[in-house]
């Protein structure tokens, strides 16, 4: 069994295999999208911590491959730790994205695949005009490729747990989903939520399976250093000691790290039991109690107590955050917490017992890596970590 160089104690982190292991369950070549993104850039630290590197090819926008390389190495360099960038080669790089029209080459390439790791898209929750373009249309057209392919074992494809809408009990299960209408607090999960329901009705006989990942916010090691994303929305809220949630409502978290040796494992694991996984927190997903509890402990901090506030108070708390004097930043947080405040209010808990059974998952809790997260964010503004999630 391949043991994973981290300091961390997961029990289940020690389940990938080993190369050997990985060529005797028919893992030839992995295909893998978005290496250059949070989510994508730790599964590739992960793939090639588990050294993985020689039967991986990566798809990535460039100029040139030399362009192409040298953004897949600096994602590995900053999804580390432990990760040999310097491994990667030009062998490991296919020029284009998901609706790039390949050459016959890369067409040939492509047909190698066994398994294929789909996490390329615009993870923006911004009105961006590309995002139902780029995560349906795109994503079909990629998918296509692969239609009727005798060498691939899996395609899996990497969703978000919030493409379930905003009209879920507070535990929502790990299934497909069905066919009706549900609102949407932005355009990236219906994105999400309509690929899926194409994947499954255009192509059927493609070997799919969705993974839906909940809230990914920072590293269990490096904090914010990967990814700044979702990580300010606590900050605020830590910091005003108020929100429009209630101080129960859970917020099911997860780091991009165990996210990424859970991907890694549904990809490469030869049979599993369902087509559809949550990677999530699940019931031991905090409260946002919780959460302010273990920023306090982190910062050497406390505040006055934890009360509900209304929505039209988050322009007197942007201005808080920001100052009077960088107004279009403040309208720009006062904004997000709209969006985020929707989120937080629907308390939702995502069932992982699924994955749990799958691969004996135990992800890190949130509260106790938070510390890490809150020390890298040190003399970083919280209007600039934002801009992480507004592409």
């Amino acid at each position: 069994m391949f043991a994973w160089q981290t300091p961390l104690s997961n029990a289940w982190q020690d389940s990938l295999v080993s190369p050997a292991r990985a060529r005797a369950m028919g893992v030839d070549s992995v295909l893998l999208t978005g290496a250059t993104g949070f989510i994508g850039g730790n599964l590739l630290v992960t793939l090639i911590n588990a050294g993985l590197v020689e039967r991986m090819v990566c798809l990535v926008r460039g100029a040139s491959t030399a362009d192409a390389l040298a953004r897949l190495r600096a994602s590995a360099v900053r999804c580390g730790p432990y990760s040999r960038a310097q491994r990667i080669t030009e062998a490991n790089v296919m020029v284009g994205e998901l609706g790039s029209a390949f050459s016959e080459i890369d067409l040939a390439r492509l047909g190698r695949a066994s398994h294929v790791i789909n996490c390329a898209g615009l993870a923006s929750f911004s009105t961006h005009p590309q995002v139902l373009d780029t995560n349906v249309r795109d994503t079909l057209r990629f998918a296509s490729r692969f239609v009727g392919s005798k060498t691939l074992r899996r395609f899996l494809h990497v969703s978000t747990a919030m493409a379930c809408g905003t009209q879920c009990g507070a535990n929502v299960q790990e299934s497909p989903f069905g066919y009706g209408e549900t609102r949407h607090l932005v355009p990236y999960t219906q994105s999400k939520r309509e690929v899926e329901r194409l994947l499954r009705s255009t192509y059927p006989r493609l070997p799919l399976v969705v993974v839906r990942p909940s809230s990914v916010v920072g590293h269990t090691v490096l904090g914010t250093l990967p990814s700044a994303s979702l990580f300010w929305v606590f900050r605020v809220v830590h910091g005003a000691r108020r929100f429009t949630a209630r101080a129960m409502n859970r917020i099911d978290v997860v780091s991009a790290d165990d996210c990424a040796r859970a991907l890694a494992l549904l990809a490469v694991k030869p049979s599993l039991a369902f087509d559809t996984y949550h990677v999530s927190a699940g019931s031991e997903a905090p409260t946002i109690g919780q959460i302010i509890s273990a920023m306090d402990e982190a910062t050497g901090t406390s505040g006055r107590r934890y009360s509900m506030c209304r929505v039209r108070d988050f322009g007197k708390i942007a201005r808080e955050v920001v100052g009077r004097d960088r107004c279009g930043s403040g309208r720009l947080i006062e904004h997000a917490l709209r969006l985020y405040a929707g989120f937080a209010e629907l308390d939702y808990a995502f069932d992982n017992r699924r994955l749990r059974d799958e691969i004996g998952f135990e992800p890190l809790p949130f509260t106790d890596y938070v510390s890490e997260c809150v020390r890298t964010s040190r003399g970083v503004g919280i209007a600039e970590q934002m801009r992480w999630d507004f592409k």
